[in-house]
């Protein structure tokens, strides 16, 4: 049975009225019309922060702010309605705790997430990225950095940047054991954490990319993480307490 158009116009107004809507969609030249747009949800409940995020993202011709939300219910609401490939978010958020909505927003859509946020205390970093985080940015960082960070993402290469993995907070206690990485495991890994793609591990060590996939596997398992950006913080907290 098909809607009626009362129902749907309600539709329409809920969702409008729970995000705030940029409104724009991509009307630019021959090439981005055949690649298409890249669409963003913003996420932050400093109006001002996301109106410096939309300014600073939308310099770029092919990434376009589709919407801007300030809550946690408005930000599902954009996620369902825009289907963005990308979803920018501050974990801090008033009517919900981030963490949950970055559960929500990978586990219910294909997008994927980046938190850009202020300092963060070691367990808050690790349980961002274990449950569904592609990338931390933070707040002090260059905005360029940022859109460095959206492109990489895009690209799906891992984003591992600096002010993260040389925290001395974080150490191997956050982690599962990498002792119980195999030496292959963990030669996989190593090279994995440096941004290295699967392709180039495998043509490096020798082995085949599905080889390279199994052993990714096995020691995302073992050290509890889920992603690249997460196993290089296991790799390198174990590292420095090795050390002391």
């Amino acid at each position: 049975m098909r809607p009626s158009g009362r129902s749907l116009a309600t539709q329409k107004e809920g969702i409008a009225g729970a995000i705030r809507d940029c409104g724009r969609r991509s009307t630019r030249g021959t090439q981005d019309a055949v690649l298409g747009p890249v669409n963003i949800v913003l996420i932050d409940d400093d109006i001002i922060m996301l109106s410096r995020l939309r300014e600073i993202i939308e310099k770029n011709s092919d990434l376009v702010i589709v919407a801007a939300c300030r809550c946690a219910t408005g930000a599902m609401l954009a996620v369902q309605h825009y289907l963005p490939a990308i979803v920018i978010l501050d974990v801090r958020l008033p009517d919900r705790d981030g963490i949950e909505l970055i559960r929500d927003i990978t586990a219910t859509s294909e997008a994927k997430v980046i938190v850009f946020t202020a300092a963060l205390q070691e367990e808050v970093i690790v349980s961002v990225l274990r449950n569904g985080a592609e990338a931390i940015v933070f707040k002090n960082q260059t905005a360029s950095m940022l859109v460095s960070c959206v492109r990489k993402i895009l690209a799906e290469e891992p984003w591992i940047p600096r002010p993260i993995t040389t925290r001395r907070g974080l150490s191997s206690r956050a982690f599962g054991d990498v002792k119980a990485l195999s030496p292959r495991e963990r030669e996989v890994a190593q090279c994995a954490a440096t941004g290295a793609r699967n392709k180039d591990i495998a043509w490096q060590l020798g082995i085949s990319e599905g080889t390279v996939k199994l052993h990714l596997f096995r020691a995302f398992r073992k050290l509890r993480v889920d992603n690249r950006v997460a196993l290089g913080l296991a790799l390198r907290a174990t590292s420095r307490d090795s050390e002391i």
